[in-house]
């Protein structure tokens, strides 16, 4: 915890690294005002900040919770600051790059338009993907020209928001001419779907309970195929 130098308390979500690449997840505890995800990097030019997603304090306030407890499961003990687990209070946060970008995953999904009708749902199919996944699709969501509501942000909000009961429905017969042709390019859940880095790393070096959501994951996708 340390001062910033405007005067609010700044918190540190675990082991942040001083004078390094950060994000900071600002929460404002008034109602009715948002909550902002921020890039922190440090460059030759001396730091820079660049806004990656901003949700409203009451979606917030709804999934807080349950997203930090997720977070904080699956850190290891060099991203911890002692035995106690660590949380995101009214303020500045500073996470560390990794955390973050599991944070910006989420919110980015959250952003999107009908997200509101899916929260649980989009929450529940973050918890289920590993940080390896997350951060790999971090990547793909942060990359040059993604934006809401299109590309790669709108795929994971389809991919998210997708319940396990509806991954496991039988698809309804569509007509189909004889002469067409599977050659039209798949939307972007199917492109979400193909390219997702269900085995991007490893299983022994999972904790049981990702081995096994790893299994699961892999179980809905080849349901889909």
């Amino acid at each position: 915890m340390s001062e910033s130098p405007d005067g609010p308390t700044v918190h540190d979500f675990g082991i942040v690294a001083e004078h390094s690449d950060c994000f900071e997840f600002h929460i404002d505890g008034a109602a009715g005002e948002n909550c902002r995800l921020v890039a922190f990097v440090q460059t030759e030019r001396g730091p820079r900040r660049t806004e990656l997603v901003e949700i409203t304090g009451a979606t917030w306030r709804k999934i807080n919770t349950r997203v930090v407890r997720e977070l904080a499961q699956d850190m290891g003990e060099n991203e911890l600051v002692g035995k106690k687990a660590p949380g995101l209070k009214t303020g500045i946060n500073r996470l560390s790059p990794l955390v973050g970008r599991e944070l910006a995953l989420l919110l980015w999904a959250l952003q999107e338009e009908g997200a509101a009708d899916q929260m649980e749902a989009i929450l529940h199919g973050w918890r289920e993907l590993a940080r390896e996944e997350r951060w790999w699709l971090y990547a793909k969501a942060a990359a040059h020209g993604q934006q809401t509501g299109s590309g790669w942000r709108r795929a994971l909000f389809h991919a998210l928001s997708e319940t396990a009961e509806s991954r496991a429905e039988t698809p309804q017969a569509e007509k189909k001419s004889p002469k067409k042709t599977s050659s039209a390019r798949p939307s972007a859940r199917q492109h979400l779907t193909v390219q997702s880095p269900i085995a991007c790393a490893p299983e022994a070096l999972l904790s049981p309970r990702r081995a096994a959501r790893r299994r699961a994951t892999a179980a809905a996708v080849t349901t889909l195929k």
